[in-house]
């Protein structure tokens, strides 16, 4: 039986969860069927079937990437089921705060997102995050673009191509395989091995991929349901994965091998 890994979900602060989901409500989302509540979407992870989940923060500005990772941190110590994550923000003191994310607060998995904390994922003063994480393997999960709906253009996808050039030992998965931009997503991944993407919807809108998009690539695609900031179904989401009809070695390493192969040990 294949162990499904979440690898993108975001179980997050009461305050901040609620905050996020009535983002989505004012600007007319459709109904989110998951609780935005963090241990009431963990148990919603659970019941459809999902076996452990990364758990991403992001920061929105300087200065709280740190309280943040630490509640990460604190809350999460000790669960099986959740990979709690890390955040930073080009506006911090980057070296520092990546530092004690790794070495104080144990955490395993990056999250960046561009459009929430307007800035690139280029930028410059993000090179002691890249540098840190190329070393010691730490995977980042990159959400590019800058609309407030959480689309991405090809310009802005390209640029996680730029850091994927930049930094070739980096262990980089693009959030949401850069949707809308699915074929620059596509063309970046044939020419930079160390570059993933993930299958996570954006709010209503699934990732849309035929067979043969992906043929060659399967090692490098990861499951994500996005929870519980989505509109979309963890079993559509299953769905759409098994209408591939994927060699079962393939299958297993989009639900799940891929995700626990490039955590760090």
């Amino acid at each position: 039986m294949t162990t499904i890994v979440d690898a993108h979900a975001h179980l997050l602060p009461d305050r901040l969860a609620a905050k996020i989901r009535r983002f989505f409500e004012e600007r007319g989302a459709p109904r989110m069927p998951y609780p935005h509540a963090p241990l009431a979407a963990r148990e919603a992870l659970a019941a459809a079937g999902i076996a452990r989940c990364w758990n991403l923060p992001y920061a929105h500005r300087g200065g709280v990437a740190s309280p943040l990772n630490r509640w990460m941190a604190q809350t999460w110590a000790g669960d099986p089921f959740v990979v709690a994550g890390a955040t930073v923000h080009p506006d911090d003191d980057v070296a520092a705060v990546v530092a004690e994310a790794i070495e104080e607060f144990r955490l395993r998995v990056f999250k960046l997102h561009c459009s929430v904390g307007v800035f690139s994922p280029n930028d410059a003063r993000l090179d002691p995050l890249w540098e840190r994480v190329s070393t010691g393997g730490h995977p980042v999960v990159v959400h590019a673009g800058s609309a407030h709906e959480g689309t991405a253009a090809p310009a802005e996808v390209e640029a996680i191509g730029r850091v994927a050039r930049r930094w070739p030992r980096a262990r980089i998965i693009l959030a949401h395989f850069g949707s809308p931009a699915v074929a620059t997503a596509l063309a970046l991944l044939r020419d930079n091995e160390n570059l993933h993407a993930d299958l996570c919807p954006v709010v209503a809108e699934p990732v849309r991929l035929p067979r043969s998009a992906i043929a060659g690539l399967e090692r490098r695609i990861l499951f994500g349901s996005d929870v519980p900031s989505v509109a979309v179904t963890i079993e559509d989401s299953l769905a759409r994965v098994r209408i591939w009809n994927l060699d079962p070695a393939d299958e297993d390493a989009v639900l799940g091998g891929t995700a626990n192969r490039l955590l760090p040990g």
